[in-house]
């Protein structure tokens, strides 16, 4: 089968053509070829379709082959050039041959033309290997570089000895260096525990690689920072050239993990009930403060509707509050009824607020309930008392002013006027009781003949 050729002919000659074209046959070329003469020609040739290879006399009335090679050069393609001329002597072989062509024929040799450009072709396909290869590794070297620069995660690369070889801008804003500071310089260094990182560097050594290992690492500040590490050995028959790290900067997930954990310790510890509920009133979570005023344990109520700690009657008024709280608002100091689980109802303070997503929308309902019945029975019992002192002290004053008493018997005259005993009067508007005994002077006067004593004279 014959192999396909397009070829450019520069030649005034259409009988040298005819022989070229022969030539090319005899040598297994399916040919397909077009034949120029100026430079406008041969430009707009290359220009306009492919070619594998251009064959072109030396000598041509205004035009030759050294102007074709200067269009040739402009054109930037890598095309195999082959001079077919009559006479060329040394120098001016030499001169063709500096100036860009890949060989030169004897038109009386046209025998060596089929091979020449068999050895061109295979050199130009070469060439053509190596441009691509070398474009491939350029492409693929920018390609690395934008990826190693672009990436969001922070990137290294360390050497077998633990020596950083390359890094990131991420990684550098993470940690707070300049490549100057960090590049060249062991990477155990920057661990807060130095060792850890020395056996991560044994392990890699080894050809083990560290997926998703926490550790913590020092900013140029001082802080510490909880970095997750994925790091790959990369070698060469079994000796490793260096490693590929990426680092993720986890510090305000472990801040939010420890918050969260604190934040759970609260809750759990809490007195209160400290309830979560979706929309509908279903249980999510359940404290031991909820536990311990309720009497129920969490697996007993979690999944169902607070209805079941609502006083009949109370229903409604549940619904009220958590309408409120769909639209936002914060339900605060909130007094009702709830139902224990034997029964008995207490009377509980609630603060209620909306649980919202990362998107502001509301979600659910956090409860802090307090049982406030003692605080209630204690208001209750307070009331009373202040009542009944109201009523005492209004008694008293009844007691003030001027009092009609009678200058012999000391009887006191009522409003009704009728005369009471001084001791019945005031038992009747006060709290104050009576008991009855003899003054030392009554003494000395009723019965003499007792002797009274001087302390009982000073009422002692």
């Amino acid at each position: 089968m014959k192999k396909p050729l397009r070829v450019i002919i520069v030649e005034d000659s259409e009988d040298d053509v005819l022989l070229v074209l022969r030539e090319l046959k005899a040598g297994g070329y399916a040919v397909t070829h077009l034949r120029v003469e100026t430079w406008d020609a041969l430009s707009s040739a290359l220009q306009h379709e492919r070619w594998d290879v251009i064959i072109s006399d030396h000598h041509i009335p205004g035009f030759g082959s050294l102007q074709a090679l200067d269009v040739l050069k402009e054109t930037g393609m890598d095309i195999p050039f082959i001079v077919v001329s009559g006479v060329i002597g040394e120098e001016v072989a030499v001169k063709l041959m500096k100036a860009g062509a890949s060989d030169y024929v004897m038109k009386g040799h046209l025998a060596r033309l089929v091979p020449s450009i068999d050895r061109e072709l295979r050199e130009a396909h070469g060439r053509q290997i190596r441009r691509q290869a070398e474009e491939d590794l350029v492409r693929s070297q920018r390609e690395l570089h934008d990826f190693f620069e672009r990436a969001t995660v922070g990137l290294h690369w360390v050497a077998p000895d633990g020596t950083i070889l390359r890094v990131n801008q991420a990684e550098l804003d993470i940690l707070g260096f300049t490549q100057e500071e960090y590049l060249g310089r062991r990477i155990s260094g920057f661990y807060v525990r130095p060792e850890v990182g020395e056996e991560t560097l044994r392990r890699l050594a080894s050809g083990e690689p560290q997926e998703n290992f926490e550790a913590e690492l020092l900013s140029k500040n001082g802080a510490i920072k909880h970095v997750l590490l994925t790091s790959d050995p990369v070698g060469d028959n079994g000796r490793l050239i260096r490693s590929n790290c990426f680092m993720n900067d986890i510090s305000d997930r472990k801040r939010g993990d420890t918050a969260m954990v604190h934040l759970a310790a609260i809750v759990e510890s809490s007195e209160d009930a400290i309830i979560g509920k979706t929309l509908d009133g279903t249980v999510q979570s359940w404290n031991r403060g909820a536990e311990q005023m309720y009497g129920y344990k969490a697996e007993e109520v979690i999944g169902r509707s607070t209805l079941m700690l609502v006083s009949p009657g109370r229903a409604a008024e549940l619904l009220q509050v958590y309408a409120r709280i769909k639209s936002g608002e914060r339900v605060e100091r909130f007094e009702t009824v709830r139902l224990r689980k034997d029964g008995t109802p207490i009377d509980v303070s609630l603060t209620l607020s909306a649980i919202k997503d990362k998107h502001g929308t509301v979600t659910g309902v956090s409860a802090i309930e307090r049982d406030i019945t003692l605080r209630k029975r204690e208001e209750e019992e307070r009331v009373k008392l202040i009542n009944e002192l109201t009523e005492a002290f209004g008694n008293i004053k009844t007691l003030r002013g001027l009092l009609p008493i009678c200058a012999s018997c000391k009887k006191i005259r009522d409003d009704h006027g009728y005369w009471q005993k001084v001791e019945s009067y005031i038992s009747a508007h006060s709290e104050a009781a009576f008991t009855h005994g003899i003054c030392p002077d009554c003494m000395k006067l009723l019965y003499p003949e007792y002797k009274v004593s001087a302390g009982a004279d000073r009422g002692k």
